[in-house]
């Protein structure tokens, strides 16, 4: 399904997200590398009301700049919203962006690039898509999963299964390591084995302890992390 996203109005947008929600996140994928949807949380986020959907203009010659600031604007709605859901796993804000035209998809990549470390530290997961973003999946590398018929982006908590995000950089990685370290030490019922297996090659990559006491670990940048 492709859009010209300028001819679209706020509540064709919306429509087409939702289509998008139901058609494609939240149905099983054969190229996505796992077992389930393309997204698991998005079902029983939906039944949750759980998933806000709003929609922001940028102008026809939105520059790096402006798409930074939708995007760190995002988060910052995220933490301010009034959410219902009590479940804080299932919260997720989508922020459509329909007159973002074709020649600035780039810069969306780009923006959220730059806003991604920030994101991090705030414990907070940023996604963008549009109808050719070039991110895949993260256990099918030719398989371009971040694909919408419309340009957004979309805000969530990180979870435990964004090792696969926050492997690559030191401090994206210490930040999962001392929100989720204790659960892959103690090897959590529940995990999937492919993701302690990733944490254990980060750990090695950026050579941090799994010892959550860093005055033990003989690393002076490790992130110490609660045991609760």
């Amino acid at each position: 399904m492709t859009t010209d996203v300028l001819t679209l109005d706020l509540t064709e947008s919306l429509d087409i997200v939702d289509e998008w929600l139901s058609s494609y996140v939240a149905q099983p994928h054969e190229q996505i590398g796992r077992p389930g949807a393309v997204c698991p949380f998005v079902a029983p986020a939906r039944r949750v009301n759980a998933i806000k959907t709003v929609v922001r203009l940028v102008g026809p010659a939105a520059g790096l700049p402006l798409l930074a600031e939708v995007i760190r604007c995002s988060l910052d709605e995220f933490e301010q919203a009034d959410w219902s859901a009590t479940n804080p796993s299932l919260r997720s804000l989508l922020v459509v962006l329909p007159d973002l035209p074709r020649g600035a998809y780039p810069l969306f990549d780009e923006a959220h690039a730059l806003v991604k470390s920030e994101s991090v530290e705030r414990g907070l997961m940023i996604g963008q898509f549009h109808p050719e973003c070039p991110e895949p999946a993260a256990r099918n590398p030719s398989f371009l999963v971040s694909r919408s018929p419309v340009p957004l982006v979309a805000v969530r908590a990180m979870a435990i299964h964004d090792i696969f995000f926050l492997a690559e950089r030191a401090e994206w990685f210490d930040e999962y390591r001392r929100r989720f370290g204790g659960r892959h030490r103690r090897q959590a019922k529940n995990i999937d084995p492919v993701l302690t297996a990733h944490y254990r090659k980060a750990l090695a990559l950026h050579q941090r302890s799994d010892d959550p006491d860093p005055s033990r670990a003989g690393n002076p940048t490790a992130v110490s992390e609660p045991t609760a």
